[in-house]
């Protein structure tokens, strides 16, 4: 029931937030005494509320699942990371922020593609938010590997760090250290994915000068219930 109601204050409160946001923008171009430039920034600004508001009905859509929902394919782990990269600079948190892919090995796992591509895309996305932050030149670095049975998905930022205030709670739902506009579920959602790859996420490390996080999953896909069902032969009279 708590985190039902950190939910609704959140969707609440975030929705009402993008909301205003595209009424008050589009009562600005009604006006006509502005210039084309001006227009830009608006139709701009409403488009990233929009963005916003899906973002969050997606990140509430897939909280509500358990379990996975596609099969696990044998993939290169590194295209996964590669589009989950691609999609970062899309975006616009993302956009202004110099993002380094270190070496990636041709590791290959049985994964839930499209869900570790979500993971993956999450922790960047935050690492981009956090980085923005910095008086420094913003700054995400990735890096990809292997070790025995399982792979690692290192990022990095040159962000302020993750408050003190909020590590121990740092993956629970509706947590958003701090930021205005988060939905408080890309990590929960990013533990929930990499532990249904066997794995999980750690903050490895975190000080005024960045914070750095660690995606695990093992290579080797681990048997579901039904596989382990043992169909008994019958015996004839």
């Amino acid at each position: 029931m708590s985190a039902i109601g950190r939910m609704v204050c959140s969707l609440s409160h975030d929705m009402r937030h993008s909301l205003t946001a595209i009424y008050a923008n589009a009562e600005f171009l009604e006006r006509h005494d502005m210039c084309i430039r001006e227009r830009a920034d608006l139709v701009l600004e409403i488009q990233k509320a929009v963005l916003t508001m899906t973002e969050l009905l997606d990140s509430l859509l897939q909280f509500g699942c358990t379990g996975r929902n596609n099969p696990r394919v044998r993939t290169c782990v590194s295209l996964v990371v590669e589009k989950a990269v691609a999609a970062v600079k899309f975006h616009p948190d993302g956009r202004d922020v110099s993002i380094t892919v270190g070496r990636l090995p041709s590791a290959e796992a049985d994964i839930d593609a499209l869900n570790l591509q979500s993971a993956i895309f999450n922790l960047l996305l935050n690492a981009c938010q956090a980085a923005t932050s910095s008086t420094d030149v913003p700054e995400v670095n990735i890096c990809l590997a292997e070790v025995d049975d399982r792979i690692y998905v290192t990022i990095l930022d040159n962000g302020p760090g993750i408050p003190a205030s909020v590590r121990s709670t740092l993956f629970d739902p509706f947590v958003t250290a701090g930021k205005p506009n988060g939905t408080g579920l890309g990590l929960t959602l990013a533990r929930r994915i990499a532990e249904e790859h066997g794995g999980s996420v750690c903050l490895e490390e975190s000080n005024p000068k960045g914070a750095v996080f660690t995606l695990s999953l093992t290579k080797n896909r681990s048997p579901d219930l039904e596989d382990l069902i043992v169909v008994s032969p019958t015996s004839s009279d």
